[in-house]
């Protein structure tokens, strides 16, 4: 499939229920398909997904050293539960030999460094270690300015130059699809979002939010970062322009 099927497939896929989407992309390339989650939100969703039909996907959970015990504790609960394959990917160094390196709290001083040694590398090293041909991301175009254009099915390349597929099953839901899709299969879900939190990442970088704010104000509150970079490190391979 080329990259103009592949765009054609996925405006198809505008008017597909988020499930078949994932049962597509399973069928189409397991074993050789992973999901990521970090166990806040949407990604319960996909989670459910996988074992309401028990396909055979695991999950890569990026343990960055500085998840908040209830997100450590709920995936644990979940996967138990719910019979998931779960992978933990880290990095490379633990958290106390990286603050030997490079000093105490990196995560203040420079959080662009601190996510792309804690989680970006470790996932781009998993990809490429795994043979990932497709990877599937609860990603939602509500959820932010930098995610308003992501496309269901994406071309991306990934250091050091691996070609795979990225999915948004949830691309075109928003926040409140998600929380329907939950309380009408009575679906668990993180403690910490019955506390005001509305994206949950690592502990020091994270807070609560007002009623009304943005999903993911209470990321890095006071900085100009809306992203840790999972999502913006691999480069999307656009389709041609008509004519070219």
């Amino acid at each position: 499939m080329n990259c103009s099927e592949l765009n054609s497939l996925s405006q198809k896929m505008e008017t597909w229920d988020p499930e078949r989407i994932l049962l597509w992309a399973a069928e189409r390339f397991s074993p050789r398909l992973v999901v990521t989650c970090s166990f806040g939100g949407a990604g319960t969703v996909l989670a459910h997904f996988i074992s309401r039909h028990q396909l055979p996907v695991p999950i890569l959970f990026v343990d960055t050293g500085f998840h908040f015990a209830q997100t450590l504790q709920f995936r644990r609960e979940l996967a138990s539960h719910w019979g998931l394959t779960v992978i933990e990917v880290r990095a490379e160094e633990s958290v106390a030999e990286q603050e030997r390196r490079l000093g105490p709290k990196l995560y203040e001083r420079d959080p662009d460094l601190c996510c792309r040694l804690r989680k970006v590398e470790p996932l781009a090293r998993a990809l490429n270690d795994l043979d990932v041909a497709a990877w599937a991301a609860a990603l939602r175009r509500d959820q932010s300015p930098a995610r308003r254009n992501i496309q269901i099915l994406e071309f991306h390349e990934v250091p050091p130059g691996r070609r795979l597929v990225k999915i948004h099953p949830l691309a075109n839901w928003t926040r409140e699809d998600v929380w329907r899709y939950i309380h009408r299969h009575g679906l668990p879900y993180h403690p910490l979002l019955d506390e005001g939190y509305t994206s949950i990442g690592c502990w020091p970088c994270t807070q609560p939010v007002r009623p009304g704010d943005p999903e993911r104000s209470g990321r890095w509150p006071g900085l100009d970062k809306t992203e840790c970079g999972l999502h913006t490190f691999s480069r999307r391979i656009l389709p041609p322009e008509p004519g070219m």
